[in-house]
């Protein structure tokens, strides 16, 4: 069983969840039985990844193949992109910058002016 997101179009899985939030179809993970029934087997060396970031979410459209080290910065990237205050307690909304990843600053993502003014 699954319901459609109105705004994002995710197609949300509704039944069994694992641990980890996502989706079982069967045996096998709901997002894994939808790619491999449209495009087939997951090539070795990739995995799939939920560009809407929702773990239960099993529309095709919206997982993509990267490889395990892409999956991992995205995932890091996720995580730092919600934070709101950086360590000193200075609002990231007022006055956080964005780094490209090439950066030497923390290998990208928000970083406090302020702070980085000090260093």
């Amino acid at each position: 069983m699954s319901e459609r997101d109105p705004v994002f179009g995710c197609e949300l899985a509704t039944g069994r969840l694992d641990r980890d939030g996502y989706a079982y179809h069967g045996t096998s993970r709901g997002h894994i039985v939808a790619w491999v029934a449209v495009h087939g087997q997951v090539p070795a060396g990739k995995v799939l990844d939920h560009t809407c970031r929702r773990r239960n979410c099993r529309a095709v459209i919206h997982l993509e193949l990267v490889t395990q080290s892409e999956n991992e910065f995205r995932k890091r990237w996720a995580y730092r992109s919600r934070i709101k205050l950086c360590p000193a307690g200075h609002e990231l909304a007022v006055h956080g910058m964005v780094t490209p990843t090439e950066s030497p600053i923390r290998g990208g993502g928000r970083v406090c002016r302020l702070c980085a003014r000090g260093r």
